[in-house]
């Protein structure tokens, strides 16, 4: 029998100090219920006042998950050369609509290793249709469509990490 201190196993309690101590969170709260239900607080580092003005703010580098397809650079003749719009065609919220992370953890495409994707390009999803799971502090929680449509991208690789409101999938909404 696994042992317990006030009610948690020991051995998730001594996972969360370790969480804590290799981490910069400063609050962790749970609450179970009818719902599970995470909350977890990170400390800001704020740099000194005097460095603060004269920061420079640096954006990450985005690497995508697998390769892109590349579209040949437009000429000065093109229709393309005249247009510096850095929209995306699935920006347009009426026709498309992008499934987020809800939370950070880890994507997987699939529910075990050995199974067969949940959906892939071109399948239609309801708004009850699992999609993926993202794991989380060894929970794994199901990814919903929330809307009627069809898989037209997948932007994260299977067991790659995500962020909280992270896109996953495009749908074309139907």
């Amino acid at each position: 029998m696994p042992k317990e201190i006030m009610g948690f196993d020991a051995q998730f309690l001594k996972q969360v100090k370790s969480l804590f101590q290799e981490t910069s969170i400063e609050e962790l709260e749970i609450a179970e219920g009818e719902d599970v239900y995470f909350r977890v607080s990170r400390k800001k580092e704020t740099p000194p006042a005097s460095l603060q003005a004269n920061t420079i703010p640096v954006m990450p580098a985005v690497v995508p998950s697998s390769p892109q397809p590349v579209s040949p650079a437009p000429t000065p003749t093109s229709p393309q050369a005249v247009s510096t719009s850095t929209t995306s065609p699935y920006d347009d919220e009426t026709k498309y609509y992008k499934i987020k992370s809800p939370i950070v953890g880890t994507f997987y495409e699939k529910p075990s290793p050995d199974s067969a994707p949940f959906v892939k390009i071109g399948d239609i999803v309801s708004p009850d249709t699992t999609v993926a799971i993202v794991e989380a502090m060894k929970v794994m929680n199901e990814i919903k469509a929330e809307v009627k449509g069809k898989i037209v991208q997948i932007l994260k690789a299977d067991a790659s990490p995500v962020q909280a409101n992270e896109p996953l999938f495009i749908v074309e909404k139907m």
